[in-house]
């Protein structure tokens, strides 16, 4: 059994993984699929299985020069389009290793110091802010959008 999760657990670590292409065939897949269920047409079904399925064989896929030629000449075609333009960019997924091991050590680091310092999330931007604990009310400013908010410490 510890095998067989140690093999789950390092599946991913020599393929190629999700970009721009296979999140936009998937949401692609999504969408003809809804198409098809509102609109009764079981031909939209299999076109949909048939592009989800090419999704994820991209993203399991270990030919990282075709993988990351086919997003290239993607990411030129929607940059031409000026409404796509930029927006694969700001998906979530984006870096998605560095902003994991970014919050590791964020998670890390609260962990550590939990008994002297309290950890607020700006209501504005998001940005994780520190304080000391047992000042009381205090009023915090956000060093990055300039919010204030009242909180107790």
């Amino acid at each position: 059994m510890q095998d067989f999760l140690n093999k789950l657990k390092h599946f991913m670590d020599d393929r190629y993984g999700v970009d721009d292409l296979s999140c936009a065939l998937g949401a692609l897949g999504v969408i003809i699929a809804l198409l098809g269920a509102l609109l009764k047409v079981g031909l939209f079904t299999w076109i949909a299985i048939i592009v989800i399925v090419l999704a994820i064989v991209r993203a399991i896929s270990k030919n990282f020069p075709a993988r990351e030629r086919e997003n290239d000449q993607f990411r030129q075609l929607t940059s031409k389009a000026p409404a796509l333009d930029g927006f694969f960019d700001k998906l979530p997924f984006k870096h998605g290793a560095e902003r994991m091991a970014r919050a590791g050590r964020t998670a890390k680091k609260m962990l550590v110091n939990r008994k002297t310092t309290m950890y607020f999330r700006c209501k504005n931007c998001g940005q994780i802010l520190s304080v000391p604990r047992g000042k009381g009310r205090i009023l915090i400013t956000c060093p990055k959008c300039g919010c204030k908010a009242e909180k107790r410490s």
